[in-house]
């Protein structure tokens, strides 16, 4: 079972970020970067193949009743809409997004990051947590409920390289500015994009990476 399957979330948007294969991202190297955490970001299941390369995980926002899926995607397929992408938003793209593209021209590997919202009839029943929701479970290698990810690896400890913060803050701003913009008759709050933007920058910096929208072309490296 996914967040797909799971009827008190609703898919609100996916992010790709691709990268190298050398480059993939490790259990040991995520944990590491739990030790200093912030408390609204909780990884509630991870998979990883026995050499610790992560293949999904699955992280909640309890106060932005929000959540996020993350699968490793790998092959001919992958490459091939990476090239399709680049070529799509190429003529858009500035010249530090055109650099970055061709970093993605050439991916075959990738994570999707699927972005979650907790649908207003289950936040009816929450009010911090909600510890009856059954997200996905690998069975074998899970991370102990409570390990949260840390905004202190925006300072590059733990051997990760520093990245630039300017098309980050741009995506807090565009993604802000949509949130604003939202009808809220739904029943649903102002989406938060703190959440996915944290997740997005630290997958960017543990494997070297580029994020994408293939919705928009936005590129965040």
């Amino acid at each position: 079972m996914t967040l797909f399957d799971d009827d008190r979330y609703d898919w609100r948007e996916t992010y790709f970020v691709y990268f190298e294969s050398v480059h993939r991202p490790k259990l040991a190297d995520v944990r590491r970067a739990l030790k200093t955490s912030a408390p609204f970001l909780e990884i509630l299941d991870i998979k990883a193949e026995p050499t610790g390369d992560i293949t999904a995980m699955t992280i909640a926002s309890y106060e932005d009743h929000a959540a996020l899926e993350i699968v490793y995607r790998e092959g001919n397929d992958i490459l091939a809409e990476a090239k399709h992408l680049a070529y799509t938003f190429k003529a858009s793209a500035t010249p530090q997004e055109l650099l970055q593209l061709k970093k993605v021209f050439q991916c075959r590997t990738r994570l999707d990051v699927h972005h979650f919202e907790q649908t207003a009839e289950t936040r009816a029943f929450s009010i911090t947590k909600l510890p009856e929701i059954k997200f996905p479970k690998s069975g074998e290698q899970s991370a102990t409920p409570g390990a949260v990810f840390s905004k202190a690896i925006a300072s590059g400890r733990d051997g990760v390289p520093n990245m630039p913060k300017s098309n980050f803050q741009r995506l807090h701003s565009q993604v802000d500015d949509a949130a604003d913009s939202l009808e809220l008759d739904s029943g649903y709050e102002r989406i938060n994009p703190e959440m996915l933007v944290t997740v997005l920058e630290i997958f960017c910096r543990v494997s070297r990476g580029v994020a994408l929208d293939p919705a928009s072309g936005v590129v965040l490296d």
